[in-house]
């Protein structure tokens, strides 16, 4: 028997809502499963409730998008298993000059490698270099984190896979790396420079 549709629109509002409270507070006491359970979760929720049938459920899984994100991340993986991360924590001290020499290097380092390892990747393996620099400098170490954040979110838009979104809008509109990469590499580099001097004049002092 088909649901009625505001049955539908009403059960959908509760399972997306239930979605939305666990990505944004993961650790919400009564039910701490984390967002990607949480995911999961309001999927099932959405079958369960007879929003989307089984089918619609399966034809929704973009498998393409989901092997290039597993191969990204394997690549990853063993570039960091290659001590390749370390480099670029090296590269981040080598010859610094400085606070603000410091937080125009995490900057580029953080939007370039972000753009070919994921924002994720770059954010997660950069931090602990970032903060073992500033406590070797006796720098407080929450400007160099949000030049780290900001930059690498920057960074991951100039290639499919810098993050999912990207590889969606690639995979989707079958836009090639070389023709993805010509179009927005620009724009980032722009966005880069602007993020750079916001953060600059916010921590001038440092």
């Amino acid at each position: 028997m088909a649901m009625a549709t505001p049955v539908k629109v009403v059960l959908g509002s509760i399972a997306f809502a239930i979605f939305w409270v666990l990505a944004v507070f993961p650790a919400v006491p009564f039910l701490p499963i984390g967002r990607t359970a949480g995911s999961l979760l309001g999927a099932m929720l959405m079958v369960i409730f007879q929003v989307i049938t089984p089918d619609q459920a399966y034809a929704a899984i973009d498998l393409p998008i989901l092997g290039l994100l597993f191969g990204t991340m394997v690549v990853s993986v063993y570039l960091e298993k290659a001590d390749m991360f370390k480099y670029l924590g090296k590269l981040l001290s080598w010859k610094s000059r400085g606070a603000k020499d410091l937080l125009c290097r995490i900057c580029l380092i953080s939007a370039i490698s972000s753009a070919f390892f994921t924002n994720d990747t770059s954010c997660v393996i950069l931090t602990e270099f970032v903060l073992k620099i500033a406590r070797q400098q006796n720098l407080p170490p929450h400007p160099f984190l949000l030049a780290l954040a900001s930059s690498a979110n920057i960074g991951s838009s100039a290639t499919p896979i810098g993050n999912p979104q990207n590889l969606v809008i690639a995979v989707q509109s079958k836009i090639t790396f070389g023709e993805f990469l010509l179009g927005i590499f620009p724009a980032m580099l722009v966005g880069v420079f602007v993020n750079m001097i916001v953060l600059l004049c916010m921590y001038w002092k440092v």
